[in-house]
């Protein structure tokens, strides 16, 4: 399903230009070797341009469609055709003593002049007989490579320039190229396993870059190199182990390596050790900047307002217009995760859905994150990386979350699924392991607001409990009540005695939340205390409020010994609900 959702992206990346056919690959070319009609060397044209990286100004190397570059390994790497180096198209380099190196050359002129032997154009000719006249040995008799060794020297690879043509665009030249690539051997035909046609089979497929922690020289997605992969004694034949036609297989990794290059950069993101790429079937950049924003919170591309929007749009199951577009609802969209494996890569997952039905997911999961912010500000959905960041102790030096967590957590946003018990189970342990530090730099909360939603989301999705984005004054449930009273406690700690370094908070917090018993007379005791210093006018408001919020409490029941993590977690709620109500009505104040 992967290599078949892959080879439909090519499709229509090929009809939108940004990918090559087969046989074909974008390569960066520094300059091109411009001959005469007789083969000449005559010119030295540089293809170098200026592209912004950050603040400066950097010198980049052109982007060519060139004839498919083949592997190079071992001590007699293979001649690339019609975009090479200098070692290869002239057989000169800096390393050796006299700056020839005509080992390499020979192996270029093998192989162009074979290429080229049917062609009857004036630029295959011209390169033709470049290749049949050009001796390494007098290089530095010519004008050109004179002026310009040492740019020649330096530069990545060349191209051939016959009479303001570049050699790999003449039409002739593409034919036999093109007719060269679809050549294949008999024994290698079969019915391919992605398009269900007879063709030549793949027996090598190709590597991949741009996957975070994969080997720098390319991963690769199918390999059958072990001998638990092969069958039928097929060890010797690799790719035939599972029929995928050379044109499958070119078209699914041509898709993919689109989706990993720079050029995707924007719609390619991580999530731990995963790197994760999407896409749409129609309208496929519209989808992904929408998609963006929603799970990676891509600030470039949209304002908050035109977030919200969507989401509403989307909850009234209204049209999405984005830029001035409808996005259509039904349009298949897709997400794949990878990550490295040595010198494989691994798919952590793949999903497939309507546009639409995976935009509604989101929403439903930004719904139950939403929850009241400190100091009344308007609620703004809180992306993927924040909600793992807030599992993450914040001192640690590698503050990066679980990545089989963060995989977890990611699917079941995208599919509705229940939240991993990991993720409630770490925001629940940081927040009693933490202490508020409200002097540090910048200052940092053990209950932050983003760990109260994910606490309201996994309770609302896993245990069905009913949670309101504020104080709900209704609710009797113990754990949320008896968290209200310790908020009120340390409300009237604080009013009494003014500029608290700590507050019981600090002290009592985790006791509290996990064994009511053991603590709270002894809280009760001290909150009395605290109440006789205050006026008399402020003591009986409290009081009242910690009457009324008793007598929510079961009375056969009135303190449960302990309180499940489920409870201590509606009790964490109740606390900060009740915490976030009294500084609104300081505000208001």
């Amino acid at each position: 399903m992967i290599l078949e959702a892959l080879y439909r992206h090519y499709e229509d990346l090929k009809r939108r230009g940004k990918v090559s056919r087969k046989g074909w690959m974008p390569a960066k070319v520094s300059a091109a070797l411009r001959l005469d009609i007789n083969g000449n060397l005559v010119g030295f044209v540089p293809l170098m341009r200026s592209v912004k990286r950050g603040k400066k100004d950097v010198l980049m190397p052109a982007e060519m469609n060139v004839p498919e570059f083949g592997t190079r390994s071992g001590k007699a790497p293979k001649a690339q055709y019609l975009c090479d180096n200098a070692k290869f198209l002239l057989g000169i380099d800096g390393k050796s003593d006299d700056g020839v190196n005509k080992a390499y050359f020979e192996r270029a002129k093998e192989r162009h002049l074979k290429e080229l032997a049917e062609c009857s154009s004036l630029a295959g000719k011209a390169v033709r007989l470049f290749f049949e006249h050009w001796e390494p040995e007098k290089a530095r008799s010519n004008a050109v490579v004179r002026e310009y060794w040492d740019d020649i020297i330096s530069a990545s690879n060349f191209v051939f320039l016959v009479n303001d043509g570049y050699a790999q665009d003449d039409e002739e030249v593409v034919k036999l190229w093109d007719k060269s690539c679809t050549q294949a051997a008999n024994d290698g035909v079969g019915r391919c396993l992605v398009t269900g046609e007879r063709a030549p089979i793949a027996r090598l497929h190709k590597s991949f870059h741009g996957v975070r922690g994969a080997q720098s020289s390319g991963a690769m997605l199918v390999s059958f190199n072990v001998e638990s992969f092969e069958s039928y004694g097929k060890d010797k034949a690799q790719g035939l182990n599972a029929h995928v036609s050379e044109q499958a297989a070119f078209a699914y990794g041509e898709a993919l390596n689109y989706l990993l290059s720079e050029e995707n950069e924007r719609h390619r993101k991580y999530i731990g050790d995963m790197t994760v790429v999407y896409w749409a079937e129609q309208q496929n950049e519209a989808c992904q900047d929408i998609f963006s924003n929603f799970g990676f919170d891509d600030e470039n591309e949209m304002t908050q307002q035109d977030l919200n929007a969507i989401l509403q749009a989307v909850k009234e199951g209204k049209p999405i217009v984005y830029d001035g577009q409808e996005i259509p609802y039904d349009n298949n969209f897709y997400i794949l995760g990878l990550s490295p494996n040595a010198a494989r890569i691994s798919v952590r997952f793949f999903y497939r859905n309507s546009f639409g039905e995976i935009l509604s997911c989101i929403q439903q999961h930004h719904e139950r994150m939403e929850i009241v912010r400190p100091g009344g500000k308007e609620w703004a959905p809180i992306p993927l990386w924040k909600l793992l960041m807030a599992t993450v102790l914040p001192k640690s030096k590698d503050k990066v979350a679980s990545p089989l967590m963060a995989g977890t957590v990611f699917r079941s946003i995208l599919t509705g699924g229940h939240y991993p018990n990991s993720l409630y189970q770490n925001v629940m342990r940081r927040i009693k392991a933490e202490q508020d530090d409200a002097d540090g730099t910048p200052p940092h909360y053990k209950l932050t607001e983003t760990r109260a939603a994910i606490i309201k989301a996994y309770l609302m999705k896993n245990k069905g409990r009913q949670i309101t984005v504020a104080l709900n004054e209704n609710c009797e449930d113990t754990a949320y009540v008896l968290g209200r009273i310790f908020s009120v406690w340390e409300q009237i700690q604080e009013t009494a005695n003014p500029g608290l370094n700590s507050t019981i908070k600090d002290r009592y917090f985790n006791a509290a939340c996990a064994t009511p018993t053991a603590v709270f007379s002894k809280l009760q005791i001290l909150s009395n205390h605290h109440l006789r210093k205050l006026e008399k006018g402020q003591e009986i408001y409290y009081e009242k409020k910690l009457t009324e919020l008793m007598g929510k409490l079961d009375g056969e029941t009135l303190l449960p010994k302990t309180l499940s993590l489920d409870e201590q977690g509606m009790f964490i709620l109740g606390y900060y609900h009740q915490t976030q109500k009294r500084y609104e009505k300081k505000e208001d104040k």
